[in-house]
């Protein structure tokens, strides 16, 4: 056992095997495995579980009776109290909370205005006095606390909205969607129970007769007057016999009958019968803000509550920055102002500048809602807590990975446990323990395959994970683009993507991929509704081409899968998931002994009462309540878990009964449905094998699937729909919760439809998978309003070759040999044959100051620009391997400029040099070389003209020391003047004891700090 951690001892929970493991506290602990291998059966169902219960329990004055939960374990000791951070959680699902109100900064902002903004005059909305009153109104305003800035209270909300933002009503575009229809059919096919019913359409045709209205002209051709009244009505009253009754009646519109049927309407069923006419509007008051005309036209530093409420966090925390360093904040606030810029650097250290306050949380992806949640507790300082986290990267950009693993750090460096269930390399790479479950999953999982450190993890033989990484990666046959079909979308604007073009082969694999929040689920939105509204044209006869769209002639169907639950009811099982339970309901309701009995179809379905245990209703599984948690469930003891009544159960198929074929596997149910020859079961089970799902049993609870289960699970339940060819399939991030080893599942997936004809869209973060497709379109460059844009549309060589792509950089170093943990920066790309001989430098380290210079790839500027920055020491970290080594101060913008190229040219300075170095040091980042003369080096870096020496490197990786960073570079190739007699500028002249806390030269630290 590892001394102090947490230990688990015979846990069996769900498909465990008498699991013994430790966690050590106060680490950052990886849970790895395959899909379904009982990662999160162990973490969350189990230890996190058990946790809560013992921590609840503590809370109250009375020892509770917390049942045994649904977990199975033998011992558990050494727990701490736990916080789980999950992907998606039902108490989110409140659709007016916000990102302002989830975080809390909604009600520090209010506070802020509350306390920091000058009331404006009621009457002129103009400025006010020290004294609030106005001069030219000659009115006093009411002094602002944080009241007048809630959309809820009345001291602040819009009137005329009441604090919604937005106004209800009867949208002509929704009750006419096509105006080329004539007013007969605009009658035939309104909705039922709306202005269709008898007395309203006798009205209309009574006033269209009366002014001479022709009931066969389409909307979009009658006048102005004839509108007015179609939509309006007249005052003439007409008397008119409806089925046998005569009564006068006025025609009164078809917005004024819907208007005044909704407000009169006097139950929800009746309301819900106008629902598909009604539609939002911004509030014309207060456009959108929520707030009184007052409080919308109060600043801060500039600028308005809907200013910070409106736009990005990145761009809200440089706003107060900014009116913080000039003095702009008042007094009274700054503290609070800081405060409020502190936590949304939180939020943004985990990729998610790009969010609005006022975004709802309904809309956030279930990775982005965990790291919402994760920013909150990177902000409260607890310590002595266990975390558990559900795949933190799970919808994130690879090159937002190392901001997660910095918060990740900061959660165990504050002194608490942080427990992560991941399949992302670079995670893996960086805990500082690993748990790997396995080998395979379901039955063939439950085991631990690994405990121990990353680099062991590597030589275990044992270990899928390690087996994984060694690998290539994923492998397809790339399709041939030469004489093929094209889609093209245009006009494509969508949230943050604006007028763009899509364009990408048919038949073929394309990723769409970019940085989180680049607009990538907007643009194949997009795409999605133009080639619907395609296809939809031509089912009417009308013409297949619409404006803004190419190539759809060539399709039939388009299928879009979403991120989405597969089903969470208690009832929900494999085959009623796949659609086949009816089919096996059949056939043992034909067998001799059902027929013999008189029993029906019902009978085998455990959801009809009849055929299964009454006792349990069919679950398996008794419910025990309890009075202050959730209820329990145990085994029922009426049907020993098997669901049905016992002469249900006498009935044998083939030998067997309903409650031995739903305990089969997948892959034993095949073999057994086959000899019966039941066709559309054997169909359905062996997409379920080809998807690597062959363990699971038939009748397993749809609940208890891991997410890459249910991920593919939903995947293949779209592929045994009966599907044309000629489909254009869009899946949204379906590598999601997949370990890299199950990715193969998937492409088998995608080359099955490629092959009959079919298009391939995702959305993919995978650099492995987008390095493997046909066609990429990447969006960015950055999230937000600085993404939205295709920056490239080509291969994914060209993709690794394009200077404007932050994707394509990531690409281009999954071709690379891998490393150790980075903290940023790529890989090396590989030592010479022959080591450079680091002799000729060695003598003139660590003391030389010296330049590291590279070449910036992403500038505004036409063309490169160079960066470089000065540091006061260098040493050779090994000679045989030809690695030197210097700090860098953390956060600096010169080095992650270099580091993006990952190749750079250290420049040692001559003793006559103290010019230069003095001008470099003070210069701006992107401008010290504009006055400096300059040469590429040999790696096509900047090389100092008079320069002692230069030695040309590639990053290796990079290490987290307190506020500073470790490099470690690869040397490419040593140029040193030599016979000179000239000598290496020197940093001060300090003995070799003034060391700093990580045994380095103080002078380091302050070179950098010149």
């Amino acid at each position: 056992m590892i001394p102090d951690s947490i230990r688990l001892e015979g846990v069996t929970t769900h498909n465990l095997k008498s699991v013994d493991v430790s966690f050590p506290k106060g680490k950052l602990v990886v849970a790895a495995g395959v899909s379904g291998s009982g990662k999160s059966s162990l973490v969350i169902d189990t230890l996190f579980e058990h946790s809560k219960t013992l921590y609840l329990g503590a809370l109250s004055s009375k020892s509770l009776d917390m049942g045994d939960g649904d977990y199975q374990f033998d011992r558990i000791a050494g727990t701490q109290p736990p916080v789980a951070l999950r992907q998606r959680d039902g108490g989110y699902s409140n659709p007016r909370s916000t990102v302002g109100t989830l975080t809390g900064l909604d009600g520090l902002y209010r506070l802020l205005f509350g306390a920091g903004s000058r009331p404006v005059c009621p009457a002129c909305l103009g400025p006010t006095g020290a004294d609030l009153f106005c001069d030219d109104c000659g009115c006093f305003a009411e002094p602002h606390s944080a009241k007048h800035f809630s959309p809820n209270r009345k001291e602040g909300k819009c009137l005329q909205c009441d604090g919604i933002g937005e106004l209800v009503g009867f949208s002509l575009d929704k009750i006419i969607p096509d105006r080329s229809k004539t007013l007969t059919e605009i009658w035939d096919g309104a909705d039922p129970g709306t202005f269709a019913v008898p007395n309203v359409r006798k009205a209309f045709e009574a006033m269209a007769a009366d002014i001479g209205l022709d009931l066969d002209l389409p909307f979009e051709k009658l006048s102005p007057e004839q509108t007015e009244r179609v939509l309006h009505g007249s005052d003439t009253v007409y008397t008119l016999k409806i089925r046998k009754v005569t009564n006068d009646f006025r025609f009164e519109g078809i917005l004024g009958f819907l208007e005044r049927a909704y407000r009169n309407a006097s139950s929800a069923a009746r309301k819900n019968a106008f629902t598909n006419y009604l539609g939002r509007d911004v509030c014309p008051a207060c456009n959108g803000g929520r707030l009184r005309p007052e409080s919308l036209r109060a600043t801060v530093a500039g600028h308005t509550f809907p200013d910070f409420q409106g736009d990005e966090l990145s761009r809200s925390i440089a706003r107060l920055r900014d009116g913080l360093a000039s003095g702009d904040v008042p007094a009274q606030v700054r503290e609070l102002a800081t405060a409020i810029v502190k936590q949304s650097a939180n939020i943004e250290d985990v990729g998610l500048g790009h969010l609005q306050l006022r975004r709802p949380v309904t809309t956030l992806s279930g990775g982005e809602l965990q790291r919402l949640l994760l920013a909150q507790h990177l902000a409260s300082d607890l310590t002595g807590v266990m975390y558990v986290l559900d795949e933190p990267t799970a919808g994130l950009h690879e090159a937002d990975t190392g901001k997660i693993l910095d918060s990740l750090r900061r959660l165990r460096d504050l002194g608490n446990t942080v427990i992560v269930i991941e399949h992302d390399e670079s995670v893996i790479r960086a805990a500082d323990w690993i748990v790997e479950l396995g080998p395979g999953a379901g039955s063939r999982g439950g085991e631990i395959v690994f405990e121990g450190r990353f680099a062991d993890l590597l030589k275990s033989g044992d270990s899928p994970t390690a087996t994984a990484m060694a690998s290539d990666g994923p492998a397809r046959t790339r399709t041939d683009l030469t004489g093929a079909s094209w889609l093209e979308i245009s006009g494509i604007t969508r949230n943050n993507v604006v007028d763009q073009t899509a364009k990408f082969p048919l038949g073929a694999l394309t990723c769409v991929s970019g940085v989180s929040g680049a607009g990538k689920s907007s643009l194949v939105a997009g795409v999605h509704a133009a080639v619907s509204r395609a296809l939809a044209h031509r089912s009417t006869g009308t013409d297949a081409e619409t404006s803004g769209i190419e190539g759809a002639e060539a399709l039939d169907d388009v299928i879009y899968v979403e991120q989405r639950p597969i089903g969470r009811s208690s009832r929900s099982t494999l085959v009623t998931y796949i659609g086949v339970s009816d089919h096996i309901r059949d056939a043992f309701a034909a067998s001799p002994d059902a027929v013999e009995r008189g029993l029906g179809r019902g009978e085998f379905s455990p959801n009809v009462a009849g055929g299964r245990c009454e006792s349990c209703k069919g679950l398996g599984l008794a419910e025990i309540e309890m009075t202050l948690f959730k209820s329990e469930f145990i085994v029922c003891p009426e049907c020993e878990g098997r669901r049905f009544q016992e002469h249900v159960l006498e009935v044998r198929l083939d030998g067997r009964n309903i409650h031995d074929v739903l305990s089969m596997t997948v892959e034993d149910a095949l073999e057994w449905f086959d000899a019966t020859n039941s066709a559309k079961v054997v169909q359905a089970l062996r997409v379920l094998s080809e998807f690597g799902l062959g363990y699971l049993q038939l009748g397993c609870s749809t609940t208890t699937l891991s997410g890459g289960e249910a991920q593919r699970l939903n995947l293949a339940g779209e592929l045994l729909k009966q599907r044309r060819s000629r489909t254009l399939f869009i899946f949204d991030e379906p590598t999601r919760g997949l370990h890299s080893a199950d990715i193969r599942h998937l492409l088998a997936l995608f080359e099955r439809l490629i092959s009959t004809g079919n298009t391939i869209v995702v959305i993919e973060h995978d650099v492995k998978v987008i390095a493997i497709a046909d066609w990429v379109i990447d969006l960015g460059p950055g999230a937000g309003r600085e993404g939205g844009r295709v920056v490239h549309s080509g291969t994914p060589e060209e993709l690794a070759d394009n200077p404007d792509s932050v994707t394509g950089r990531f690409v281009r170093r999954s071709g690379e040999e891998p490393v150790a943990e980075t903290t940023h920066g790529p890989p090396a790309s590989g030592r010479p044959d022959t080591a450079p001989d680091l002799g000729v430098i060695g003598e003139l380290l660590p003391r030389a100051v010296t330049v590291v210079a590279g070449t910036a790839r992403h500038s505004r500027r036409q063309g490169p620009t160079p960066y470089g920055l000065v540091i006061g020491s260098l040493t050779v970290v090994s000679d045989e391997l030809a690695l030197i080594g210097f700090l860098v101060r953390s956060g600096s913008t010169s080095w992650n400029a270099i580091a993006d190229s990952g190749r750079f040219c250290v420049n040692i300075l001559g003793e006559d040099q103290h010019a230069v170095s003095e001008a470099f040091s003070q210069g701006r980042p992107d401008g010290r070389f504009d006055a400096l003369a300059w040469t590429p080096s040999a790696n096509g870096c900047p090389r100092l003209s008079g320069a002692l020496g230069a030695i040309d490197c590639s990053l290796k990786s990079v290490y987290r020391i307190g506020d500073h960073e470790f490099v470690l570079a690869t040397v490419v190739s040593v140029d040193m003047e030599s016979g000179t007699g000239r000598r290496p500028l020197l940093r001060g002249e300090q003995g070799d004891s003034a060391l700093d806390d990580y045994g380095w030269r103080r002078f380091a630290r302050e070179a950098e700090a010149r």
